[in-house]
């Protein structure tokens, strides 16, 4: 193969032109496709959940939608990438394509940090969602205030890292470029310190709930799976340093992305697990023949309520309120039709206290026919 470099002549033929094998280039555009199109099972799914379970839609949904959105950009960009180049050695790509290859790197890396804030964004959302707690509130609305803001500040380093702008994807043309390796760090730093913030900030919250140990611990390895994200970004920062990549850009940035990929759509897989776990098991029980029993609760007037094996509070859940139908409890949202939710005991109790005594039949209403006056 010749070694045209950067400098060689536009209109040379390198190893795209020449159909070369990419093997790296290949592995990032396949498993890119495979891990968003996962992702996007788990979004549909918990957008059906939220459907059929409440019948409301809140906005930790509509920021992981828009998360989901980003991440199939992120994939058409890693595609872009690898066509033009990443996965090969630098000096087997001419000028062209690595202009093409670093626009498409370019717009992945404000893909990247955009995509991971917004599904911190509705993890937080959903903690205040269903946690009513006013400290814990103040501290979920403080992680994300700082994840939104060093997010803003990582995206416009990222966009004004070079002078002129275009030197981030033409390395020949004159100008200066901040040392990304700081960015680099910074950035990776700060996504872990906020993801170990939004892990644990349920788990006080867990422990303070009227439920069975068993559950607790369910729970707080529902809200834990977040610890897979910080394991790709530690992985990502050991394996493929920015040192290791400046030796040939191209061909190590490759695996970078690749752990980028994971860790971002395995974050928003887990920001949907806490929701749709339990239609999942459902179906594995359904599965395995293991069905589920309907269990009846009887309020203190008596009525009987029926929580079934399609988990529908009938009485109910029909006559919640706006505001309630909005809202979620923890053992509402993760055990729905497993547990009797301490929100479904209050209404029952309130109507209950304020439920109208039937009126007895009157088998003497000739008494109250007024007498004619004499």
């Amino acid at each position: 193969m010749i070694d045209f470099g950067i400098d060689a002549p536009f209109g040379k033929r390198d190893a795209i032109d020449d159909g070369d094998p990419n093997p790296r280039g290949e592995s990032l555009a396949h498993l890119s496709i495979i891990f968003v199109c996962l992702a996007g099972f788990f979004v549909i799914l918990r957008l059906f959940t939220r459907y059929f379970h409440t019948k409301a839609f809140g906005a930790d949904d509509a920021l992981i939608v828009a998360a989901l959105a980003l991440a199939c950009c992120m994939t058409a960009a890693y595609n872009g990438e690898a066509g033009n180049g990443f996965g090969l050695h630098s000096t087997q790509i001419d000028a062209h394509h690595k202009i093409l290859a670093f626009k498409w790197f370019f717009a992945a890396q404000i893909l990247y940090k955009v995509t991971t804030c917004l599904t911190k964004m509705s993890l937080g959302m959903l903690y205040l969602r269903i946690f009513p707690d006013r400290k814990f509130r103040i501290a979920v609305v403080s992680v994300m205030a700082v994840t939104a803001a060093y997010t803003l500040a990582a995206v416009l380093l990222t966009i004004f890292a070079c002078k002129p702008i275009e030197k981030s994807w033409n390395k020949t043309l004159p100008g200066v470029c901040v040392n990304s390796i700081s960015i680099w760090y910074s950035t990776s730093v700060l996504n872990i310190i906020t993801d170990i913030l939004i892990i644990g900030l349920p788990i006080n919250e867990i422990r303070r709930l009227q439920l069975p140990l068993v559950k607790k611990l369910l729970l707080c390895a529902l809200f834990s799976l977040g610890i897979f994200v910080i394991a790709c970004t530690v992985i990502r920062m050991i394996t493929v340093s920015p040192q290791t990549t400046a030796s040939d850009q191209t061909y190590y940035q490759a695996v970078s992305n690749s752990w980028t990929f994971v860790e971002t759509n395995v974050g928003i897989i887990c920001a949907c697990l806490p929701i749709v776990w339990v239609p999942l098991t459902r179906q594995v029980l359904r599965w395995l023949g293991l069905g589920g029993e309907e269990t009846t609760v009887t309020s203190k007037s008596g009525q009987v309520y029926a929580l079934g094996s399609h988990n529908h509070v009938s009485s109910a859940r029909a006559r919640t309120s706006r505001r309630d139908a909005e809202g979620d409890s923890v053992e509402e949202l993760m055990f729905d039709g497993i547990k009797m939710t301490r929100r479904f005991s209050a209404h029952v109790t309130e109507e209950d206290q304020n439920a109208k005594p039937a009126t007895p039949a009157d088998d003497r209403p000739w008494e109250k026919i007024p007498k004619p006056r004499s």
